[in-house]
């Protein structure tokens, strides 16, 4: 189950993060319709900027449940003895 949050924590994170770039940054400047990236970073952003928002919300998606799940933990705690 840890592996399982952690994994979908972290992917959730970054998915987010990389949906996040195309509002944060410019579309990179190309010279004509057959120019492409000139570095990975610009390749990145056309990416990003191709996915329309769909990287955003699958990130979001990922992260939104386990962020719930550690909140009911954090705030109702299993007891760590059986009741009587």
């Amino acid at each position: 189950m840890r592996k399982t949050t952690c994994l979908s924590l972290i992917s959730g994170a970054i998915v987010t993060l990389f949906g996040l770039l195309p509002f944060i940054f410019a579309y990179p400047y190309s010279d004509g319709p057959h120019s492409g990236p000139s570095n990975l970073w610009e390749l990145a952003l056309m990416v990003a900027y191709e996915g329309k928002g769909w990287y955003l919300l699958i990130g979001i998606a990922l992260f939104t449940p386990i962020i719930f799940t550690c909140c009911k933990r954090l705030f109702h705690p299993r007891e760590s003895f059986p009741p009587s």
